[in-house]
């Protein structure tokens, strides 16, 4: 029995155990980045961007308003009881549409459209036929107002 403690002894001063390291849970955010960027990339792509669908009218100032010179006039005058005569002529709503479709691109080439509005006209029947005169394809026209004496 005289093996016995030496065999204590290699048991005890050979075998080395390790202490384990706790490993800390991680988890890996790179394919979750990946995602949030795929998603923001998304919502930035298919976003529609809100426009303001009013139109943007200023208003000359009647002391300093420039004179418009052109060498082909189209004009579109509005009388007070809604009455529209463009270029001499008398028209309903979808006749002045389509006539200033057809005319859209010289209208803009000369320089734009002078519309003559009665000043007895409600706001809301100038609006609507500027909504018109933008629907049709015109591009360029301005509002006539009379000088301030």
């Amino acid at each position: 029995m005289g093996s016995t403690p030496q065999l204590r002894r290699l048991w005890t001063t050979d075998v080395q155990f390790r202490e384990k390291r706790r490993r800390r849970p991680s988890i890996n955010i790179t394919s979750l980045i990946d995602v949030l960027f795929l998603l923001l990339t998304f919502f930035l792509v298919t976003t529609t961007f809100i426009t303001q669908s009013a139109l943007k009218v200023e208003l000359p100032a009647m002391r300093n308003a420039d004179r418009v010179q052109q060498e082909k006039r189209f004009i579109l005058n509005v009388s007070k009881d809604g009455a529209m005569v463009f270029n001499g002529e008398t028209m309903l709503t979808d006749q002045l549409r389509t006539a200033l479709g057809n005319a859209a691109r010289d209208v803009d080439a000369s320089g734009g459209l002078i519309l003559r509005a009665d000043q007895g006209l409600p706001y809301g029947d100038v609006m609507g036929i500027l909504d018109l005169i933008k629907g049709s394809g015109v591009k360029k026209f301005v509002i006539a107002t009379d000088e301030v004496q």
